[in-house]
């Protein structure tokens, strides 16, 4: 498996908050089958890209030869996205999972979203060329009241990444479902920030996908990891529209 988001690099952000909690949690990541971890700080645009990256190069060397063997890592960021709040174009291209031109986006979670965000992403993708994933895209509250955003963020060519988490509790689970039944999960990540209560949970949510009948949408939705870290170029694939009826997602 892979998991293409995560906290797990020490000392930089609200995730690990120290070496044993890291290693502990790549020895998770490990003991539930995942071949590919993406490291993936938090990014606010708080410092420069080259601070950031700086810190966050050191923070894995320092950890490098203790992670233990069989797994493959992939530095990046979870870059905030407001429209307002970035770097130049040439430095924001600097913040892409390394290797590839894949850039994980955190959109904002409270409140309606501004008429301007939308297209300033799009414009951000179009002058840079980066290939935008959408960060834990069911916990918006945006979406959750708009899920026609899906579709126009699908359309805009940004691949949709889900949280492992969403497919097992109670308040996520209807929404997820739905994105995955609706072809809507195109990454799935972890998002673990420790060992306890955000802690790598993705055979859990494997299992859970498994028993409500929908197997192979994980599976493609590995491919389409695969694909990505590998630098292929293709398009988002398409899903079929969702629509909020009451509490339930059709």
């Amino acid at each position: 498996m892979i998991d293409f988001h995560t906290h797990i690099l020490p000392h930089l952000d609200d995730g690990a908050k120290d070496t044993a909690t890291s290693l502990y949690m790549f020895q998770q990541e490990l003991s539930q089958g995942v071949k590919t971890v993406l490291c993936t700080p938090h990014y606010y645009g708080k410092r420069s890209p080259e601070r950031f990256l700086t810190q966050r190069n050191n923070a894995y060397a320092h950890l490098k030869e203790r992670i233990p063997q069989g797994i493959d890592i992939r530095l990046g960021a979870e870059v905030h996205f407001t429209g307002i709040n970035l770097p130049n174009h040439e430095e924001f291209g600097k913040l892409t999972i390394e290797g590839t031109k894949i850039i994980l986006i955190e959109l904002p979670f409270l409140g309606k979203w501004s008429r301007g965000l939308l297209p300033a992403l799009a414009d951000v993708i179009y002058e840079t060329g980066c290939v935008p994933v959408i960060a834990h895209v069911e916990r918006y509250c945006e979406v959750r009241k708009r899920p026609n955003l899906i579709s126009e963020l699908s359309d805009m060519g940004c691949f949709l990444q889900v949280n492992a988490r969403a497919f097992i509790e109670k308040r996520d689970r209807k929404f997820a479902m739905a994105l995955l039944e609706h072809g809507f999960v195109h990454c799935i990540g972890s998002d673990a920030h420790d060992t306890v209560i955000r802690s790598v949970d993705l055979l859990e949510a494997k299992k859970a996908v498994e028993k409500a009948g929908y197997a192979a949408e994980w599976e493609r939705a590995q491919e389409i990891m695969e694909k990505l870290l590998a630098g292929e170029d293709f398009p988002v694939p398409q899903g079929k529209p969702i629509r909020k009826f009451f509490k339930s997602y059709r």
